[in-house]
C-alpha cells in the first residue's frame, strides 16, 4: 500500500481551494509529498504536506461559494461587533460591570499566588518525590509520647548501610556559633550538613565543585547573601572564614557559592560547613545515642523502591540495638514526604517553619468567593439592564432570530466583558504584588509563562460563560408579543436576581464579621495576660567560653560572662532587672527532657536554667515557698522551682521539700512553686516546667533530650522609661569593653512574643485585603442596581418632587427592597460566620469568645455602605430637573 498524505489535510484543501486550481494545486502537493517521502521518508513528508495546505489557505486562493457567511466565524465576527457597540453605548453600567469583575479578578489572582505558592513549597527538587525526613516517636502508651522530627545522629549510617533501598542518606544540624572574617565576631546560624548534601537536594552552586562542595572538615559553603554580608562584591571562593568552634578559633576556607535557597523551601541555610567536624562538635557518646536528638536525617531512594519497605526494615535494625532496653512498639521510627513538610502540622516542629493548612484553605476559599461575588455582580446588572434591551429582542426575535443565537449573543457579550476585565485584573495584580507583601508580610512573586495566556484566557472564559448565562437566559426568553405590547414590567425570574443579591450581600457581611473576629482573636494573642512583665524588656545573647565542649560547660561559661555584663550593667539608673537565662520568652525550642520515673511512668517536660534574679526580672509570681536566694550557694548547686503544672504533672502533694519522682537523678530538692505562666505560645497549653540554676542533677537523670534552637544563655534587662537610646548605648559601651572581638545585638521580648501569631496576623491582614475588596464590589453592584431603579423610576421621581416629596422620601423609594435583602443576608450570615469561626477558634488552646458585638457591627457597617450609595443616589436624582424628567417619559 503505497503512502498517503494526512486525509484530513486533503479534504480541507479540497474544502476551501478553488476549483479551477485545485487539481493543478493538489497534484503539486502530491509530487511533493512522494519525493519527500522517498527521500526522508512519511513522517517527514506528512509534516509537509501539512504545512503547505496551511501556507496555501490564502485570499487568493480560497472559493468564493464556501459557505462563510453561515459559518460560526462569521457569526461570533458579528457577536462581536454588536457587544462592542452595546458596551460602548451603556458606558457607566459597562464601566461598572468591567470595574467589579477586575477588581475581584486581581484579587482572586493575588489569594490564589499566595496559596499556590504555599502549595509549591519543596517541589522545585527534581527528587522531590523519592525525598524523605525520618521522625522518631516513642510511645509509652496512655498518651505519654515523645515525638520528634530530630533523629539520633546514627541513623544516618544506618540507613544507607542497612537497605540497598536507600541512594543516600544526608544529615542537617542547626548551631550558633561566633563567626567572621576579622577581628568582630557575629554570632550566626552555622549549618552542619552531611558533604554529599546537595546529590540529595537541587541547590544552585555558583563556584565550587557540585559533586563534593565542602570536601574537607575545614571548607565552608555560603550562599550569596551571606557573601553579599561579609564580602561585598569580592569573591568569596578561596577567601579565609573564621569559626569558634570547640577549643580554638578555627580557620575555614570558602570552597563553594550557591544561589540564595528559594524562599519555598523547608530546608534553609546561608552558612554551612560538613559533618566531618562532628568529632569536635559531640562527644562519643552523644553520637552513639539512641535517646538524643539533634539533626534532622533525609533520604533519598532509589527509583521503583519503597519507602514502607526501609521502614519496616529501619525498625529492626534499631531493635537489634535496643533489644531489652524499651519494647518493640515504643520505639517508632517514620518517614514524611518532603513535599509534605511544609503543611503538615501533625509532625513535630523541625528547622523550618510548618504553615497552616486550614489557613491556606481559607485564603482560597476567600479568593473564590470574592470572584464568585464579582460574577454575582456582573448577573445581577445584567439582568436588571434586560428591560432596557427587551424592545432591541423583540426586534431581532422578529426579524427571525433564533433564541440560540440571541444568547450566543449575550454570551459573547459576557465573554468579552471576563476577558478584558482578566486582562486588566492579571496587570493590576502584578503591578500590585509589591504593595500586597507590603501590607500583608508575605513575598509573592510573579513568574511569566507563555502557558499562562492559554490559562487566563480558559479562566476568562469560563467566568465569562458563568456571569452571562443567568442574563443569556432571561433576555431571549422575552415573548416578542409582551415586548411589542409593551406589557413587559418586569424581568422573568426576579426571584432568583434577588436571591443572588441576598448571596452577594451574605458573602460580604459573611467576609466582614470573619474579619472582626480573627482581628479579636488576635488582638487576645497579643494583649492576654501572659503571667509576666515584659514591656520594655530587651534580650541579648551571650558568648560562651570557645573552650566550651559539653552542653553544661557552654551554658556556665555564657552565665560567667553574662555575670560579668551584669556587673556593669548595675551602676547605670537607666538599667534595671537585669537577669540571665538559658531560654527568652517568644522564642521557640525551649529544652525538652523526658524519662521513665521509679514507677515506671514515662514523664517529660521543659527546662529553664536561670539566675537569682530571672524570676523577679520578669514579675513571675511564686505562689508556695520561694524563689531562688542571691548568692546561697545551696540553690545554685540542687534547688528546682516547678511551675504550677508541673507540680499537678508530677503528682506532688507538697512539692515543696519533696524531689521528682525518679531514682536517677542527682542529689537536689524542690524550693517552690511558681504561679503559671505562658512561656509558648496561646497555641497549645502550658506544659510541665523545670527551673533550675544548674543543669546537671536534673541533666543525669533524664533518658531523652531535645535541646530546641539553642540553650546559649541570655542576658536580659528593662531600660527605664523611653531611653532607649540611652540603654542600647549603655549596653554596647559595656560589652565592647568586656568583648571586643565580639559583634553584639538585641531584641525585644514583645517583638519575639508577637511574632508567635505572624501566621494569624498575615491571614488577617490577607482576609481584610480580601474584605475590602469585596465591599467595593458589593457597593459596585449597589450603585449600579440602584441606578437602575432610579432610571426606571424617572417618571415617579419626577411627579413625587412636583408633589413636594421630601429627599427622605426619594431615599425610602429607592432603597424599598434592598433593605430586606440586606437584613435577610445579615441574618443568614450569623450561623454561617459561628460555624466556621468555632472550628477555627478550636486550633488555639487559648482564645477570645466570638460575642454578639461583632455581628452588630458589621451589621451596621454593612446598612452604612449601603446607606451612602442609596444617599449619593436620592442627591443625584433631587438635582434632575422634574420637568425634563417628564419630559423624557
Amino acid at each position: 500500500m503505497s503512502p498517503h498524505p494526512p486525509r484530513w489535510a486533503d479534504r480541507f484543501l479540497q474544502w476551501f481551494c478553488r476549483r479551477d486550481i485545485l487539481e493543478d494545486l493538489q497534484g503539486d502537493l502530491y509530487e511533493i509529498f512522494d519525493h519527500v517521502v522517498a527521500v526522508k521518508g512519511q513522517r517527514r513528508a506528512s509534516w509537509i504536506f501539512v504545512w503547505l495546505v496551511f501556507r496555501s489557505f490564502r485570499p487568493s486562493a480560497i472559493r468564493l461559494n464556501v459557505k462563510v457567511k453561515n459559518s460560526i466565524f462569521m457569526q461570533s465576527k458579528i457577536n462581536l461587533k454588536v457587544a462592542f457597540r452595546v458596551l460602548k453605548r451603556d458606558r457607566s453600567n459597562s464601566l461598572i460591570n468591567l470595574l467589579g469583575l477586575t477588581i475581584g479578578i486581581s484579587c482572586f489572582i493575588l489569594l490564589g499566588l499566595y496559596v499556590k505558592q504555599e502549595l509549591s513549597y519543596d517541589h522545585f527538587h527534581s527528587k522531590k518525590d523519592r525525598i524523605y525526613r525520618s521522625w522518631l516517636k516513642e510511645d509509652y502508651g496512655e498518651g505519654k509520647i515523645f515525638f520528634n522530627s530530630n533523629t539520633p545522629l546514627r541513623f544516618e549510617s544506618l540507613l544507607e548501610e542497612n537497605f540497598p533501598e536507600v541512594e543516600r542518606s544526608v544529615q542537617i544540624t542547626r548551631f550558633e556559633f561566633l563567626t567572621g572574617k576579622g577581628e568582630n565576631k557575629l554570632r550566626e546560624e552555622v549549618y552542619v550538613v552531611s558533604p554529599d548534601l546537595l546529590e540529595v537536594f537541587d541547590f544552585k552552586l555558583l563556584a565550587g565543585n557540585p559533586e563534593s562542595p565542602i570536601p574537607t572538615r575545614n571548607d565552608l559553603l555560603i550562599s550569596e547573601q551571606f557573601a553579599r554580608k561579609y564580602f561585598g562584591n569580592e569573591n568569596p571562593v578561596g577567601q579565609p572564614f573564621y569559626l569558634s568552634i570547640g577549643p580554638e578559633l578555627r580557620e575555614f576556607t570558602i570552597t563553594a557559592l550557591m544561589a540564595d535557597i528559594p524562599s519555598e523551601s523547608s530546608v534553609q541555610f546561608d552558612l554551612a560547613i560538613s559533618s566531618a567536624n562532628d568529632d569536635i562538635l559531640y562527644d562519643d557518646r552523644v553520637r552513639q545515642a539512641w535517646f538524643t536528638i539533634i539533626p534532622e536525617t533525609y533520604v533519598l531512594i532509589n527509583e521503583n523502591s519503597s519507602i514502607q519497605t526501609v521502614e519496616a526494615g529501619m525498625q529492626d535494625v534499631v531493635m537489634s540495638y535496643l533489644e531489652g532496653e524499651v519494647e518493640r512498639d515504643v520505639y517508632q521510627i517514620g518517614f514524611q514526604p518532603l513535599t509534605d513538610i511544609h503543611l503538615n502540622p501533625d509532625i513535630p516542629l523541625g528547622f523550618a517553619p510548618v504553615g497552616n493548612p486550614e489557613y491556606v484553605s481559607i485564603l482560597g476559599f476567600v479568593g473564590i468567593l470574592v470572584l464568585i461575588i464579582a460574577c454575582i455582580n456582573y448577573t445581577t446588572l445584567s439582568a436588571g439592564q434586560s428591560i432596557k434591551r427587551a424592545k432591541e429582542v423583540g426586534v431581532r426575535k422578529v426579524m427571525g432570530a433564533p433564541r440560540k443565537g440571541l444568547m450566543g449573543q449575550y454570551l459573547t457579550e459576557s465573554v468579552l466583558m471576563s476577558q478584558v476585565a482578566m486582562l486588566l485584573g492579571t496587570v493590576i495584580a502584578i503591578v500590585l504584588i509589591p504593595t500586597f507583601n507590603l501590607l500583608t508580610g508575605v513575598t509573592l512573586s510573579y513568574a511569566f509563562q507563555w502557558w499562562h495566556i492559554g490559562l487566563y484566557f480558559a479562566i476568562g472564559l469560563f467566568i465569562g460563560l458563568l456571569a452571562g448565562a443567568y442574563p443569556a437566559l432571561v433576555i431571549s426568553g422575552f415573548k416578542t408579543v409582551s415586548i411589542l405590547r409593551g406589557s413587559l414590567q418586569s424581568v422573568g425570574g426576579m426571584s432568583v436576581r434577588k436571591g443572588l443579591v441576598v448571596v452577594q450581600f451574605l458573602m460580604t457581611v459573611f467576609l466582614l464579621s470573619t474579619t472582626l473576629i480573627m482581628k479579636k482573636q488576635v488582638n487576645y494573642l497579643k494583649n492576654a495576660d501572659l503571667g509576666y512583665d515584659y514591656e520594655a524588656v530587651i534580650s541579648t545573647q551571650l558568648p560562651s567560653d570557645p573552650e566550651a565542649q559539653r552542653l553544661s560547660q557552654q551554658i556556665t561559661s555564657g552565665m560567667e560572662n553574662g555575670e560579668l555584663l551584669k556587673a556593669r550593667l548595675e551602676q547605670y539608673p537607666e538599667i534595671s532587672r537585669i537577669a540571665r537565662g538559658s531560654h527568652i520568652f517568644g522564642t521557640n525550642g525551649w529544652t525538652g527532657l523526658a524519662y521513665t520515673d521509679d514507677k515506671g511512668v514515662f514523664r517529660q517536660f521543659r527546662l529553664l536554667v536561670v539566675d537569682d534574679d530571672y524570676l523577679d526580672a520578669f514579675g513571675i509570681e511564686i505562689v508556695d515557698g520561694r524563689g531562688f536566694e542571691a548568692n546561697n550557694g545551696l540553690d545554685r548547686r540542687q534547688s528546682v522551682i516547678l511551675n504550677e503544672t508541673a507540680a499537678k504533672y508530677f503528682d506532688l502533694e507538697k512539692p515543696v521539700g519533696s524531689k521528682l519522682p525518679g531514682n536517677d537523678f542527682d542529689e537536689h530538692r524542690i524550693i517552690g512553686v511558681a504561679k503559671d505562666f505562658h512561656f509558648t505560645s496561646l497555641h497549645s497549653e502550658i506544659e510541665p516546667l523545670v527551673i533550675v540554676q544548674n543543669i546537671i542533677p536534673i541533666a543525669r537523670g533524664v533518658s531523652d533530650s531535645d535541646f530546641g534552637d539553642t540553650v546559649v544563655p541570655k542576658l536580659v534587662f528593662t531600660y527605664s522609661g523611653s531611653n532607649l537610646t540611652k540603654g542600647t548605648e549603655i549596653l554596647q559601651k559595656e560589652w565592647e569593653a568586656l568583648f571586643p572581638n565580639v559583634s553584639w545585638n538585641f531584641e525585644f521580648i514583645s517583638e519575639n512574643l508577637q511574632n508567635q501569631y505572624q501566621g494569624e496576623i498575615r491571614m488577617n491582614r490577607l482576609i481584610t485585603v480580601a474584605t475590602v475588596l469585596s465591599i467595593v464590589i458589593a457597593s459596585l453592584g449597589l450603585l449600579g442596581l440602584i441606578m437602575l431603579v432610579a432610571n426606571a423610576k424617572l417618571k415617579e421621581i419626577g411627579i413625587r418632587k412636583v408633589m413636594g416629596a421630601s429627599a427622605g422620601a426619594i431615599f425610602k423609594l429607592l432603597s424599598k427592597g434592598f433593605v430586606w435583602q440586606l437584613l435577610i443576608a445579615i441574618v443568614l450570615s450569623i450561623p454561617l460566620t459561628i460555624w466556621l469561626m468555632n472550628s477555627w477558634l478550636e486550633n488555639f488552646a487559648y482564645r477570645t469568645d466570638i460575642g454578639a458585638g461583632l455581628f452588630v457591627i458589621s451589621a451596621l457597617l454593612s446598612v452604612i455602605v449601603a446607606g451612602l450609595v442609596i444617599l449619593y443616589h436620592t442627591v443625584r436624582a433631587m438635582r434632575v430637573n422634574p420637568i425634563k424628567s417628564l419630559r423624557m417619559e
